[in-house]
């Protein structure tokens, strides 16, 4: 048969793994059910027959939502698997994507709104979360309602999606960080978050990071995952628990708390020393056994509203490891944990019915499994024994599954009459005889309350022999390197039947990751060769290999299984600093240089460092990567050996200052305790403190090698440089002085603010919001700061680079270098000017001219035929100046060089990140629906108010605003 390719149709989206085990040739499989370790619980299938489930959900009228990967959203009702679906997405369901949550709006009885995540392809491949309605036990056709579409993705893992309505009416969706670990920390993206929506898809304007992030991001409640999977809400407290699954070492429950920083990937499970950071409630490390897992995927608190179990369990959280196919519960308040039940069978989702059981969905076997207290029942069948089919000599298989008050008593029967021995939940016939083809089997299961009978299974006998599955290629002993096509290629053959055809064939490929799986290619019948594209995004580990797997089924339905092995090719990395000790990034993760590592060739990883560090009384500022990268870049893993050198260079760290409180007058110092306070009536009295860039944020340093941190929601000197907090610096604007408030980088009131006189400063959750108002109890305040020499007796500024304009310096002029607040020279500038510019789109390269009617469009082909713009400082927004003298106004929703500096749009404008070296901007009017910069029709006039766009910095996408690249110029009227 002609080879071709097959597509990578992948069966898993749980964002985890699939547990290692040998596979052997097999003839009948049988599933056995969950053990609870309470011998008065019982497990039993409550339905069967799932493709690929991913979670449920029960609807409040008690139908249990079951999503299957392939977009199907199944309903059991009445305990039966309904044949039509709810509803059937298109989705992509490559690798960990596919339809992965659903709820239910708390309103469904009277509204009928439930609400999924999915993965689209609309467009791009992105999740979505939409809502649909409901007519009785299918969708209303035509009535999805898209609330969001996340950003196109590149990975085909770590996805998130689980969506769930909490106490406050507001619908929380988990996003993973589609592995790229820099998203968790980034608050320009939606990914690695927990999300925080209005029923209607509108982001609520107290999400935490409302005010600081930027497009689908402001959405961000909660941050620093990396990818979760599954999470829940205690009925009645609204207690939410995350479940975020790990990579190197550790599974996490987080307690879900708005503005929480979880830390991916800075750390993974318990830290110390990370005061800007929350700790998990629990975690479990990788490992094999029932205290170690590889991925945590599935989660229920126990608080129905009529309780089954006893009362020891009434408050509980449940949750599972899929790998490790146990399940265990934990006490939300105390932490004291246990495991509840093992053998589950692949759990990927949890659930408490309205019956007061625990449902687990269970990926392995394609069921629910219903876990009942089963005290004071007679025993009842939930799976009854499977007929079968064996070839002579080998073994047959009987299993029953059974609940009801223990102990229960097992008699197998054959033919009716007991089998001497017999008396366990599986019976084994070994070396089945022609003379055994016909018998019948059951079993007869007792307890103190009755007994109750199996239906019969027959054994069918013959003497055909099981066909034989070869594997061709890849030949033994074969090896790959990632973007490349993995070729498959076989054959089978039967004594009886001769060579089968293609037809008989049925082929699959596993990812292995160290003891667990991911899928690769799902179970693919009626071909004897194809390929399977190997992807170089995604795991960055090199403890990696694939499986390729060839199943054979002869006429009459006897089968034999084989694999191949396939190992990656793998070299040696290392990331080394000069000077030596400097901190490394690695795929997002720190390590003190030199760093070794071990990477599969093909595969694209990542590299970086942050920029300044702190090490040996010193601060070191990045400059470059020997393979000539920028500062954090990707790269592709080499086919020999190789060292990357980041070289650093001495800085000065930062401009050096003495803050004065303006509530009170008095300058900060730092107490006995290490708090910050307002204690100095005299400048010579405060504090002296060192303002360090860090990005776009501050760090503050004190005496010695102590950092600001915020400790218990106070300003604390208590940390190092890596663990300092990082704040936001916001303009206050006052006369001739630098008035400026700080903002933490989390908190529902995170501003600084000398709540209490000569009390600690407040921040966190004990801070303001408002703006700088020292008299207002609901504003944080502004603070004076006045520049001094640095106690290492470096001159205390201007310096280019922290980010505050101090004698008439101009730092804000559009022309910085990433962690850079000014320009190179850090010049002086006429007051209110920000410099002059030629702004070129970067959606088609052109650059911007006025038209005859005053119209701004992209029409430049070179740089010296675009307009020359002055940007006009008016506040913390910019008024633009043409060469004419006009000023920028949005007129009919397009930018027109039209108006007074009175009568001027006052323009805010938004960081993109760098691109190829270049800095990129977007520029947003103050009124209208969608008022971002956007040339949305190449060559006409650029669109703003109303008729720009909403998003992120994307040209691409027709509903984001787009970056706009400045480039200095001299302005026309001064030649400065």
């Amino acid at each position: 048969m002609p080879l071709f390719v097959v597509g990578a149709v992948l069966s898993l989206v749980v964002g985890c793994s699939m547990p290692a085990t040998p596979e052997a040739p097999e003839l009948a499989v049988a599933r056995a059910g969950a053990v609870i370790q309470d011998a008065n619980f019982a497990d039993s299938v409550f339905v069967s027959g799932l493709q690929g489930p991913t979670t449920m959900t029960f609807a409040p009228d008690g139908r249990l939502f079951v999503s299957e990967k392939n977009g199907a959203l199944r309903i059991v009702e009445n305990g039966q698997l309904l044949a039509t679906p709810f509803v059937t997405l298109a989705v992509d369901n490559d690798n960990e994507r596919g339809l992965m949550g659903v709820a239910f709006d708390p309103n469904f009885a009277s509204n009928h709104y439930l609400y999924v995540y999915y993965t689209s392809i609309a467009g791009s491949i992105h999740n979505r979360v939409s809502r649909f309605t409901a007519n009785g036990n299918v969708a209303v056709p035509g009535s999805e309602l898209v609330l969001a579409d996340l950003p196109t993705l590149d990975a085909a893992n770590h996805n998130g999606g689980a969506v769930r309505f909490g106490l406050d009416g507001k619908l929380y969706v988990s996003v993973g960080e589609n592995a790229v670990s820099s998203n968790s920390q980034s608050l320009n993206t939606p990914l690695g978050k927990l999300l925080r929506f209005n029923p209607d898809g509108s982001i609520p304007t107290d999400n935490p990071f409302y005010a600081t992030a930027t497009g689908l991001a402001k959405a961000t409640w909660a941050m620093g995952l990396r990818n979760p999977f599954t999470f829940d809400v205690q009925p009645g407290t609204g207690t939410l628990f995350i479940n975020d699954v790990g990579e190197g070492g550790w599974e996490e429950i987080n307690r879900g708390q708005a503005g929480a920083n979880y830390g991916w990937p800075m750390t993974e499970g318990y830290f110390t020393n990370r005061p800007g950071l929350t700790q998990p409630f629990f975690a479990y490390p990788h490992g094999s056994g029932t205290a170690a897992g590889n991925c945590i995927a599935g989660g229920a608190f126990y608080n129905p509203p009529i309780p089954a179990f006893p009362s020891a369990y009434v408050g509980q959280y449940f949750f599972a490891d899929y790998t490790n196919n146990w399940i265990s519960r934990i006490d939300p308040n105390s932490g004291a944990h246990s495991l509840f039940a093992t053998a589950a069978a692949g759990p990927v989702d949890l659930d408490v019915g309205p019956d007061g059981a625990l449902y687990y969905l269970s990926r392995g076997a394609g069921q629910v499994g219903r876990i009942a207290y089963t005290a004071s029942l007679p025993p009842s069948i939930a799976q009854q024994p499977a007929s079968t089919l064996v070839s002579v000599g080998n073994p047959a298989t009987f299993t029953v599954s059974a609940s009801g008050e223990p102990p229960l008593t097992y008699r197998w029967q054959r033919d009716g009459v007991d089998i001497a021995g017999a008396t366990s939940p599986s019976y084994v016939l070994n070396a089945a005889q022609l003379t055994d083809s016909g018998a019948r089997f059951r079993v007869v299961v007792t307890n103190g309350l009755g007994s109750t009978t199996s239906a019969e299974a027959v054994l069918t006998v013959t003497s055909n022999k099981p066909p034989v599955a070869t594997i061709a290629t890849p030949v033994a002993g074969a090896t790959y390197t990632a973007a490349t096509a993995l070729m498959f290629s076989g054959s089978a053959s039967d004594a009886e039947d001769g060579a089968l055809p293609a037809s008989a064939m049925t082929w699959s490929i596993t990812f292995h990751h160290d003891t667990h799986t991911h899928p690769a290619m799902s179970d693919t019948t009626g071909i004897a060769s194809g390929s399977w594209p190997i992807p170089s995004v995604g795991e960055s580990s090199a403890n990696v290999w694939y499986r390729v797997r060839l199943t054979v089924r002869d006429s009459i339905g006897l089968t034999h299984t084989t694999y191949r092995d396939v190992l990656p090719v793998t070299v040696p990395l290392r990331e080394t600093s000069v000077p030596s000790g400097l901190q490394v990034l690695m795929d997002g993760r720190p390590f003190p240089a030199p760093h070794d590592t071990t990477g599969v060739v093909g595969v694209i990883r990542s590299m970086g460092v942050d920029s300044p560090q702190y090490a040996n009384g010193r601060f070191w500022a990045f400059s470059s990567w020997s393979d000539g990268g920028a500062q954090s870049h990707a790269f592709t893993t080499p086919g020999s050996a190789a060292t990357y050198t980041a070289t650093f260079v001495e800085t000065s760290g930062g401009s050096c200052y003495q803050i004065q409180s303006e509530r009170s007058d008095k300058w900060l110092t730092v107490d006995s305790a290490g708090k910050v306070v307002a204690g100095s009536a005299t400048q010579a009295g405060g504090q002296i403190f060192q303002l360090v860039p860090n990005g776009t944020r501050y760090k503050l340093k004190g005496s010695g090698d102590a950092f600001l941190a915020v400790v218990t929601n106070q300003l604390a000197m208590s940390a190092t440089f890596a663990s300092g907090e990082s704040f936001t610096q916001l303009p206050c604007g006052y006369g001739g002085r630098n008035r400026v408030g700080f903002q933490a980088s989390s908190g529902s009131a995170p501003h600084w603010k000398e709540t209490t006189p000569g009390g600690p400063i407040q921040s966190g959750d004990g801070g303001n919001g408002g703006a700088c108002n020292p008299a207002d109890g609901g504003a944080w305040e502004g603070f004076y700061l006045e520049p001094v020499t640095c106690p290492d007796g470096s001159t205390s500024g201007p310096v280019c680079g922290n980010g505050t304009v101090e004698s008439g310096e101009q730092c804000d002029d559009g022309n910085t270098q990433s962690g850079d607040g000014c320009d190179a020279t850090c010049h002086s500038e006429a007051s209110g000017s920000a410099g002059c510019f030629r702004i070129q789109s970067e959606r088609s390269d052109q650059w911007l001219t006025v038209d005859a009617a005053g119209k701004v469009a992209a029409l430049g082909t070179t740089q010296t035929a675009g307009e020359v713009f002055e940007l006009v400082t008016s506040g913390a927004k910019y008024k633009l100046k043409g060469a004419s003298g006009a000023y920028l106004a949005v007129v009919a929703n397009q930018l027109t060089v039209s108006a007074t500096l009175n009568t001027a749009e006052p323009f805010t404008r938004y960081d993109c990140g760098i691109y190829s070296g270049r800095n990129r901007y977007g520029f947003e009017s103050s009124t209208g629906s969608a008022r971002n910069w956007k040339e949305v029709t190449p060559g006409a006039p650029i669109q703003s108010g109303s008729g720009g766009n909403v998003g992120i910095c994307n040209p691409t996408d027709g509903g984001a605003w787009e970056a706009f690249y400045l480039v200095p110029a001299t302005c026309p009227a001064t030649g400065r």
